[in-house]
């Protein structure tokens, strides 16, 4: 960016001597301070952006975006989610053990038994104490027929699938929008680089044109046409240094750079290359390769694998187990105190071996009914595979189209700042001689203004447009897939 041009709160008009008109001093104007005093105020702005700003070069931003952005940590998480998911579904097959122990279980027993005795009453109290001493066991068991089981892999690796699709959207999109956020800052900075000299060449002409009116050559309506489209000028400027800092945080949120911290472009815009491929190869490769339409075609065979196994519930399940149990009981029978108890100590052990099987042929249709939705998910999701590609043949016609007239636009726009540049020299030194009035010098640095921002604007959606036919036909742009290899094992080894 060009350093700000302040000018000077005396006027030119000063140092002469004003005219005079039947021999009454005629009025005179001096230099608004405003101007300068907003040159200056932009002037700081620009030094505290360079403090705080980061240069880089494109491929410097896509490289700290792919391996820092923490949008691909998210979405490669969800990756090892679903990884994570099917291991579960695979782990269904292993078969399944439980152990069990009861140790120091006390138990009580009070009874009144009947004898027939020669001792007053003929009844005694009896008392029973028992306590497990201990007790273990363990059993195992193997569902090794489940047909459900089956389906519900093929569900969850289509799942997984998804998300690594999904995956590489993500990355996809951060690419296009660290080069969107990259040529929209170097269209700014080329914008308030041509503004600036627009500014400087008016307010030359607005010290000229007060000083011509000082001297009595033009009128004050002149003084403040020119003087109006100073002031214009000046906030089209601060409008494009509004728009660099937001742009400049946007590029600096791409790459993941810490808060506080800008980024601006070190390199200056221009054309970036050119397509070869034609619309209609550009088209087929796009609807080969785009990942949004995999993923939705991965998600309808989720859901419809997921509605097999809901009906695959109603068939009988054959499985395989085994059991043991181990005991130590210890049992004392007898009267409080006597020294006529009875004690004892048992040890059991048991076991077996099994094959059984479970046939849930009926459960009101629960079963049956998920699984039509989930078939009702499955089209969903094919229609939505359908729509992503029409989708995306119109993005690729859209973004060729506008590759195709910016090819145009730039030759165009180029020339048309060309000719508005001749025009303001033309113009002003025209009207600093009285043949062209201050009307058609405003008009032509307007005219001067929208040529450059029309420049700028075209260099940017060429740029933007070969980013853009980069994107929708799932191609990446030069580097970039080795970069995002490299975050991969990265975030697998985390």
């Amino acid at each position: 960016m060009l350093a700000l041009t302040t000018i000077a709160a005396t006027p030119l008009a000063l140092a002469q001597s004003g005219y005079r008109i039947h021999g009454i001093a005629a009025p005179q104007v001096v230099a608004n301070p405003l101007a300068p005093k907003l040159l200056a105020q932009l002037s700081n702005l620009q030094n505290n952006l360079k403090q705080r700003a980061q240069s880089t070069s494109l491929q410097q931003a896509l490289e700290a975006g792919l391996l820092n952005n923490p949008e691909l940590t998210s979405a490669y998480a969800q990756i090892q989610g679903q990884q994570w998911n099917l291991i579960a579904v695979r782990r269904q097959w292993y078969p399944t053990a439980s152990a069990g122990s009861n140790q120091y279980i006390l138990s009580q027993t009070f009874s009144t038994t009947t004898q027939t005795s020669t001792l007053p009453g003929g009844d005694i109290l009896e008392y029973s104490n028992s306590a497990n001493v201990g007790a273990i066991g363990l059993a195992l068991n193997w569902t090794f027929f489940d047909p459900s089981r089956g389906p519900s892999i093929n569900a969850a690796s289509e799942s997984l699938r998804q998300q690594q699709l999904l995956f590489n959207v993500s990355a996809r999109n951060l690419v296009l929008q660290t080069q969107d956020a990259y040529f929209n800052l170097q269209e700014k900075q080329q914008l308030i680089k041509a503004y600036e000299e627009i500014l400087l060449s008016t307010n030359r002409q607005v010290a000229a044109t007060e000083a011509q009116f000082n001297s009595g050559l033009v009128s004050i309506s002149d003084v403040e046409q020119i003087r109006t489209q100073q002031y214009q000028n000046l906030g089209a400027l601060i409008n494009a240094y509004r728009q660099l800092i937001d742009s400049a945080a946007l590029l600096a949120q791409a790459m993941a750079l810490p808060p506080g911290t800008l980024a601006l472009p070190s390199e200056e815009l221009q054309t970036i290359g050119q397509w070869d491929d034609s619309l209609q190869n550009t088209i087929d490769q796009a609807l080969k390769l785009r990942e949004e339409i995999q993923a939705s075609l991965a998600a309808s065979a989720s859901a419809s694998w997921q509605a097999t196994s809901l009906f695959n519930n109603y068939w009988p399940r054959f499985s395989a187990g085994a059991s043991g149990a181990y005991g130590d009981r210890y049992t004392t029978v007898g009267l409080p105190g006597s020294s006529d108890n009875t004690n004892s100590r048992n040890f059991t052990w048991d076991g077996g071996v099994g094959v059984g099987f479970t046939w849930p042929f009926f459960d009101g249709g629960i079963s049956a009914a998920q699984a039509e939705a989930n078939k009702a998910a499955a089209r969903q999701a094919k229609a939505q595979a359908a729509i992503d590609r029409l989708t995306v043949t119109r993005e690729v016609e859209s973004t060729y189209a506008n590759y195709l007239t910016s090819l145009l636009a730039v030759e165009t726009t180029k020339a048309q700042v060309q000719a508005a540049r001749m025009a303001v020299t033309s113009v002003q030194a025209r009207f600093a001689v009285g043949v062209t009035d201050m009307a058609t010098v405003v008009l032509t640095l307007n005219q001067s203004l929208l040529a450059a921002s029309d420049y700028a604007t075209a260099l940017r959606t060429h740029n933007t447009a070969i980013a853009g036919l980069y994107r929708s036909s799932a191609r990446w742009p030069a580097g970039t897939q080795s970069l995002l290899e490299q975050r991969v094992q990265q975030l697998r080894q985390r």
